[in-house]
């Protein structure tokens, strides 16, 4: 029988079983999904590829789904569900996303300086952004979770709410996902693997850079 309580925020956590497969699958599809985007924001910058581009975006898909089997295996254990309320976008939010959309777009330009074409700057950018947070995370794990959750799950109304909301999605949500799922594990499996991801987002970072013509 399913287990359930609730949190701070009112939200209802469910903990059904110890082990579950759809948790693992539905991450890995979600995963996935994302990786097709990054992808298309790569294939729209063709034109300026080295020769052995492909190849080098072959080694970014070989390895990144080898360390989603891994954290996707991780997911299995001990699933937790927060059924978030769903409301339909505001005005504000919208304005919001926009005007974060823009400034991280802005950001991204740095990356031309090493001739990563727009809009692939936004992968490199978001990569190297989470790696900053992943390596705080290693030592700060909770508090990490907790500032996320504060500026994306909290009480939002005004434009500049929404846009730190979705700045903190792009510039931390990939390690906020992955941080969820390691909290799952023993501490000492925690750390290793957390050390293991910066690693794998530096080595993927060099990867795609090998993409482009410098």
């Amino acid at each position: 029988m399913s287990n359930s309580s609730l949190d701070k925020q009112g939200e209802i956590i469910q903990e059904p079983k110890k082990f579950s497969l759809k948790s693992g699958f539905k991450f890995f599809l979600k995963a996935n999904l994302l990786m097709i985007f990054i992808l298309l924001l790569f294939v729209i910058n063709y034109g300026v590829w080295r020769g052995t581009g492909g190849s080098a975006l072959g080694m970014f898909i070989f390895t990144l789904e080898l360390f989603l089997i891994l954290i996707g295996v991780t997911a299995c254990v001990k699933p937790t569900t927060r059924n978030r309320k769903f409301s339909m976008p505001q005005k504000n939010e919208w304005l919001g996303l926009g005007i974060a959309t823009i400034l991280f777009s802005l950001m991204s330009l740095i990356f031309t300086g090493i001739h990563i074409p727009y809009p692939s700057t936004l992968v490199l950018l978001t990569i190297f952004t989470n790696v900053m947070v992943a390596l705080y995370s290693i030592i700060f794990h909770k508090p990490a979770i907790a500032l996320y959750e504060s500026n994306v799950y909290g009480e939002a109304e005004s434009v500049m709410d929404y846009t730190f909301k979705f700045i903190a999605v792009l510039f931390s949500g990939i390690n906020y996902h992955i941080q969820i799922i390691l909290m799952r594990l023993p501490l000492i499996l925690n750390k290793l693997i957390a050390i293991v991801f910066v690693f794998f987002l530096l080595w993927q970072s060099a990867v795609l850079i090998n993409v482009f013509e410098q």
